[in-house]
């Protein structure tokens, strides 16, 4: 099937500690799964792809987890949507979600553009 992408951004003092837990993140919860990363490491934007992995349900949250552990945002350059909608609080504080709101309302007073996608 298709890989499980993260695209996580970290403080570069944890890209090592990241790499190393996530390796073995994968290795518990998905043994089969073979996890790749790269990306733009010296500015702490980084993909974690994880190949062959049958199930993500076991390997998403403790994922999560991680990132917010190392300090990371749960989304770097690709956006939050709706898969990580449920994990934005992890890295980011509530005045800045509710900042995210008021552009939003102020943009898209009707609620129209991406309804349901990032807020409810």
């Amino acid at each position: 099937g298709p890989p499980l992408k993260f695209d996580v951004s970290l403080p570069l003092s944890s890209i090592d500690r990241f790499a190393r837990e996530a390796v073995d993140l994968v290795g518990k919860h998905a043994p089969d799964a073979l996890p790749v990363l790269f990306g733009h490491i010296g500015e702490g934007n980084l993909h974690l792809n994880v190949l062959r992995c049958a199930s993500d349900r076991e390997l998403y949250e403790p994922m999560m987890d991680l990132i917010a552990r190392c300090g990371g945002n749960v989304s770097s350059e690709h956006g939050v949507g709706t898969r990580k909608r449920p994990y934005l609080g992890m890295s980011r504080e509530p005045a800045d979600i509710a900042a995210m709101r008021a552009v939003k309302s102020a943009l898209d007073p009707s609620g129209y553009l991406n309804a349901a996608v990032l807020f409810d």
